[in-house]
């Protein structure tokens, strides 16, 4: 095997292991968030009430943030496996080593992402 092989395979071994401890984060995250209450289901006021509502506003958003980088970690750990990690989704060029390096889960290269969200 070469060494530019053997290199590559270390950084995705260790990538792939930041993925998996990033992975077990959030399931114990949201985890946490699905089993926590915002009320203690006692009589509220008007401005208990708002608190309330506020908060679970807020626990919902992270937990939405928090399913879609699961799900992002998800595919790149299939990509990985299947030995397509790295490549764009788009154009099929490689995924630069530093974005990569950055941002594990990252499916796009960086121009098709920000033409994705220039869409």
């Amino acid at each position: 095997m070469s060494a530019k092989k053997q290199e590559m395979n270390k950084q995705f071994d260790d990538i792939k292991t930041k993925l998996l401890e990033r992975k077990k984060e959030l399931e114990e995250m949201l985890t946490t968030l699905a089993q926590d209450k915002i009320t203690d289901d006692q009589v509220q006021d008007l401005g208990d009430q708002v608190s309330s509502a506020t908060l679970e506003t807020l626990r919902n958003s992270l937990e939405t943030t928090e399913i879609e980088e699961y799900n992002r970690l998800l595919g790149a750990l299939d990509a990985l496996n299947k030995g397509t990690y790295g490549i764009c989704i788009d154009c099929e060029q490689p995924i630069a080593e530093k974005r990569l390096s950055v941002y594990p889960n990252a499916s796009r290269c960086l121009a098709c992402q920000e033409a994705s969200e220039g869409r």
